[in-house]
């Protein structure tokens, strides 16, 4: 059965995700068809996006998946706006399609709902904020998404507005099911955070290292005024800043653990004791020596 025409298969433009439209204010309901096998198919999406499937199995491909994922029927699949997945239609076929329905939503929607039901993500930056999260039907939910299935079935003229019922029903019960946090970063997922992550995990990781700006805009894939913009913006401190801070509070805690000053200082990618020394105590409010001995006096 197609869709969009069931009785006219001429109107199958593509073998490969033939899609079929439904609007309504706010949200985008596509059923999704593909009548052939084939493999790492591109797919992005603009808005926030629950993908659910109706028949046959996909397998996801996606940077933030440590490996693919099989996706069949009963499960959904969640991907955050302006993320891109690749696509494997292992069991497709012209006389077997794999079918699966998408519902494009507004963030400012489910952060409505999330405000109504008292909910919220619970979370700091570095917090991760997932591209995609796989999700597991409970029997109502299952029952939402064939409803919403069956609105390319009938054209009636409330038919929107059943469409906005059904998908506010099915974000209530996704949020009271699953792990909320979870379900409402991926909905706030920023694609600039996730790039600056790839910086703090590049930082953390070379904290003793010179950490050049220029490299680490180029790891942001941003320009180097833009990547300060962005980094001001998500951090409230420049990039300078934020690696001085680290550096200052790992030697702390080299320093709680009885580690020598010289040799905290250069572990952390200071250049001089005397520079280190400065700047600990301007952190700190005192001198490393004096923190060593705080500390020791503290544990006896």
């Amino acid at each position: 059965m197609l869709y969009g025409n069931p009785s006219a298969f001429d109107s199958v433009h593509t073998l490969i995700d033939h899609r079929s439209v439904v609007n309504a204010p706010g949200i985008q309901l596509c059923m999704y068809e593909t009548f052939e096998r084939c493999e790492q198919v591109p797919f992005r999406t603009d808005e926030l996006m629950f993908c659910a499937m109706v028949e046959g199995k996909k397998v996801m491909h996606h940077q933030s998946l440590q490996q693919a994922r099989d996706f069949t029927p009963g499960q959904s699949f969640v991907i955050a706006a302006d993320e891109q997945v690749h696509i494997d239609f292992p069991l497709a076929t012209l006389e077997r399609p794999t079918r699966c329905l998408t519902l494009e939503v507004d963030a400012e929607r489910i952060a409505n709902v999330a405000e109504q039901m008292s909910l919220s993500a619970q979370c700091s930056y570095h917090d991760q904020q997932p591209a995609t999260l796989q999700l597991t039907h409970s029997t109502t939910t299952e029952a939402i998404y064939q409803r919403l299935a069956g609105a390319f079935t009938e054209n009636k003229s409330d038919r929107a507005l059943l469409i906005e019922l059904a998908t506010t029903e099915l974000i209530v019960r996704l949020l009271r099911e699953q792990d909320h946090h979870a379900l409402l970063r991926c909905a706030l997922h920023d694609p600039q955070a996730t790039a600056l992550h790839q910086v703090l995990s590049h930082i953390e990781q070379h904290i003793a290292a010179p950490l050049d700006v220029d490299t680490l805009a180029r790891l942001a894939c941003m320009s180097r005024s833009k990547f300060f913009s962005e980094f001001r913006r998500h951090l409230g401190m420049t990039p300078h800043a934020y690696i001085l801070k680290r550096r200052l509070e790992h030697a702390g805690l080299m320093l709680e653990r009885s580690k020598a000053v010289t040799e905290t200082c250069f572990a952390c990618g200071f250049n001089s004791i005397s520079h280190f020394s400065r700047s600990f105590k301007q952190y700190y409010g005192q001198a490393p020596s004096a923190y060593i001995a705080q500390n020791n006096k503290s544990e006896r």
